[in-house]
């Protein structure tokens, strides 16, 4: 392990300058542990309300694979080659990511209300955008 000459107390700037010194495996693992100190600072400032919301908002995001697959249908059934039963997979596609989202705005709308925010405002902050089917 390599040892650090450092001062009692370090300027900000003395620290990032004897980072050099530190081998690969010692970098990967402070880069680590600053990511999780990160996280739990982060965490510390999230009001006990309004976690599990942010928690459950973040479940409700609509996973990528079936985005595309209803992408992907959607664009067939415009072309009007979709077959039957793509129609049934896509009909039950859309009312998946309808539950998820009305069940998600609801947790947004909750999370605004707390935040005595409106929910355009809440979804700009937390850089959510509106879902669409294509």
């Amino acid at each position: 392990m390599t040892t650090l000459q450092i001062q009692t107390e370090v300027p900000f700037n003395v620290l990032l300058d004897s980072l050099p010194q530190l081998g690969l495996d010692e970098l990967d693992l402070l880069a680590n542990q600053v990511i999780r100190l990160r996280a739990q600072r982060k965490t510390a400032h999230i009001p006990d309300a309004e976690a599990p919301l942010l928690s459950k908002i973040s479940e409700g995001v609509i996973p990528l694979d079936l985005r595309r697959r209803c992408a992907e249908l959607t664009s067939k059934q415009r072309a009007g080659l979709l077959r039957e039963e793509e129609e049934a997979e896509l009909s039950n596609i859309v009312d998946e990511i309808e539950i998820r989202n009305a069940q998600r705005v609801g947790y947004l709308v909750d999370l605004a209300e707390l935040r005595q925010i409106t929910l355009d405002k809440l979804m700009s902050v937390l850089e959510i955008a509106p879902f669409t089917y294509e």
